[in-house]
């Protein structure tokens, strides 16, 4: 699986070979605290184990449904795909990037490629992506793609023992 973003970035699956790119990358504190998701310290038995999922994923729905972010030289720089997918219906997106690539449009892009991949291969009429609401750049990323925030949900989120509140957005084609 190869979808060009721009000339600078494509999507792939996931790889054996990404390993110690991806538990570098998401050694990242900074990361961790803008995920919902991604465990912190993460660790390459936490890489195996997305692995597996991503497998499990693609054998399941017949492709894959979490791609690997690369450059136009093919290095590893984060990860974006989708969860609870049910083809003609709705699927929910994930995505998040190596933090020196922060800042430089690639998320909004990567975002623009992923839903019109999905929007056009499944069928779908909705996807969704749960933010923190202190994630003011992970909102522009999913506004500039046509995302609406439809709602706010108080003290939604349980991490690191604490509680945080979230937003709700979705695309409805």
């Amino acid at each position: 699986m190869h979808l060009l973003v721009n000339d600078q970035i494509h999507l792939t699956e996931f790889r054996p070979s990404d390993k110690a790119a991806c538990v570098q990358h998401l050694g990242d504190r900074e990361i961790y605290d803008r995920t919902i998701r991604i465990p912190y310290p993460y660790t390459e038995a936490d890489f195996d184990n997305w692995l597996e999922i991503t497998i499990k994923a693609t054998e399941q729905h017949g492709e894959p449904i979490h791609f690997a972010i690369r450059t136009n030289d093919d290095l590893f720089i984060g990860g974006c795909g989708f969860d609870g997918l049910t083809k003609g219906h709705r699927a929910e997106i994930g995505y998040w990037l190596a933090k020196p690539h922060w800042g430089q449009g690639i998320m909004s892009t990567v975002v623009s490629r992923a839903c019109e991949h999905a929007l056009a291969s499944w069928k779908l009429v909705r996807i969704t992506a749960h933010i923190f609401e202190s994630n003011s750049a992970s909102a522009r990323v999913l506004e500039k793609n046509g995302f609406v925030c439809e709602g706010h949900l108080r003290k939604h989120y349980l991490k690191d023992g604490r509680f945080f509140n979230g937003n709700l957005y979705a695309l409805v084609r």
